[in-house]
């Protein structure tokens, strides 16, 4: 069982590894998505995240962006002056600004106006605010953490949210799993939500037979956790836990399997092509790898987790080219894949963002960036160090051609300096990173 204070409750494996990417993140300052169904706990996750970090003392702010009316996002956001519209009787703090210091929650932000996703955008990016009706500039220190159920990549590239902001907050994503996923959790679930419930309505807690639970587990859950709490409650009050059916609601129909994929990597149609299943399997073998330190067999090993012959593994990852990376590579200094992912897509969602270096992308489209982002992450995965070899195109030559000037330069290392405090790096891998990007400018910068 999971910190059962914050009903993060379960053993799965699924969950395990969900609360595994936040533990991991909680340490940094990296801007989080967290993604998933509607009623799968996504907050809960958050609250984890905020309760994890440096900034646990300090106040988590949660903004439902979906229950905000479109006129008052603003100052809801940004806050106002008095006298800035009617009813403005006195000064007051947004939401932003009561966050200084500490994390601001996003839930539901696919549903922020297309015309209020650019200012926040904006105040993401400089740390920067004017409150409604004030022209004075204020400075914030918030860690932002966003959550939706919708798909925000397929919503970006339909114009509906601006790609910008969308990968200025998917810095790092976390997919909260559904409740049919994790079956196993349904027992423990339930225990605690009868218990926690009866308590509530001051009544005696029913025990639920295993012939129960396994119809508890039968059953899809449309509505997630937040459907188990309101079904078990319905059992309370009714005084009848033998007969579920009375407060089940008939089950959909069943859904098909679909092979897991990132919302990253998920593209149009019910197929993936051949190159993008040996690239799953190649980053789940490597995340499995790094999540048993590098031991491929027993317990706690790779193929333990990824519950194979551990022959078969070592199979795999010869066919794959996968190879250990050195002890002392940049690559584990820094903290491997997930870092040296969070690391891109922090810096990619910057630069796009900024209105002097994001005349770069301003014409690509989102499947021109995220393929970007991918070789991004590849290339220096290899030449950090990493499992694998890079074998996409060759990233000086592909950008020797792009007028970058020196300006451009200096607004690029900047932003990467502000990527490096916001995961955390120490100083020496600071300027282990400085030491290979400053190698690279005579080549990518124009003197002309």
């Amino acid at each position: 069982m999971i910190d059962a204070g914050s009903s993060i409750i379960g053993q799965s494996r699924t969950l395990l590894q969900c609360v595994a990417r936040a533990d991991a993140v909680a340490m940094t300052d990296a801007t989080v998505l967290v993604l998933g169904e509607s009623g799968v706990g996504k907050e809960l996750i958050a609250r984890r995240i905020h309760e994890h970090s440096r900034r646990a003392r300090q106040p988590l702010v949660v903004v439902n962006c979906a229950a905000v009316p479109r006129d008052l996002f603003e100052s809801e956001f940004f806050g106002h002056v008095r006298g800035a519209f009617s009813g403005a009787t006195r000064d007051r703090k947004g939401r932003l600004e009561t966050a200084h210091q500490g994390t601001l929650f996003l839930d539901e932000v696919g549903e922020i106006p297309p015309e209020l996703q650019g200012k926040l955008l904006r105040a993401l990016q400089q740390m920067s605010f004017e409150r409604v009706g004030d022209d004075q500039t204020r400075q914030v220190d918030v860690r932002v953490i966003a959550a939706t159920n919708r798909c925000l990549a397929a919503d970006a590239a339909s114009g509906r949210f601006r790609p910008d902001l969308y990968y200025r907050l998917s810095t790092f994503p976390i997919e909260v799993p559904p409740l049919r996923e994790r079956a196993d959790d349904i027992g423990l679930l339930s225990d605690h939500f009868l218990v926690e419930i009866a308590g509530r309505l001051r009544r005696k807690p029913p025990r639920l037979s295993k012939q129960q639970v396994r119809q508890l587990r039968a059953y899809d859950w449309p509505g997630n956790i937040r459907e188990l709490r309101n079904v078990l409650e319905r059992v309370i009050i009714l005084g009848n836990a033998s007969d579920l059916d009375a407060v089940l609601p008939p089950s959909p129909k069943p859904r098909a399997a679909a092979l897991p994929r990132t919302p990253a990597e998920t593209i149009d149609g019910d197929y993936v092509t051949a190159e993008e299943v040996l690239a799953f399997e190649r980053n789940n073998l490597i995340a499995a790898l790094e999540a048993a330190k590098w031991r491929v067999s027993g317990k706690g090993g790779a193929a333990n987790l990824l519950q194979m012959n551990p022959s078969t593994l070592a199979s795999r990852l010869k066919a794959l080219d996968i190879r250990r990376p050195a002890p002392n590579s940049l690559y584990l200094r820094i903290g491997g894949r997930a870092t040296i992912t969070a690391l891109a897509r922090d810096l990619l969602g910057r630069m796009q963002a900024d209105p002097q270096v994001g005349r770069f992308w301003s014409d690509r489209s989102m499947v021109g960036i995220r393929q970007e982002e991918k070789l991004l992450i590849q290339y220096l995965c290899s030449e950090l160090g990493g499992p694998t070899r890079y074998a996409g195109r060759d990233m000086v030559s592909a950008h020797a051609h792009l007028p970058i000037n020196a300006s451009d330069w200096k607004v690029f290392l900047g932003y990467l300096e502000r990527t490096f405090e916001a995961l955390g790096l120490d100083q020496s891998s600071r300027r282990s990173l400085h030491d290979a990007v400053d190698a690279l400018e005579p080549s990518i910068v124009s003197t002309a």
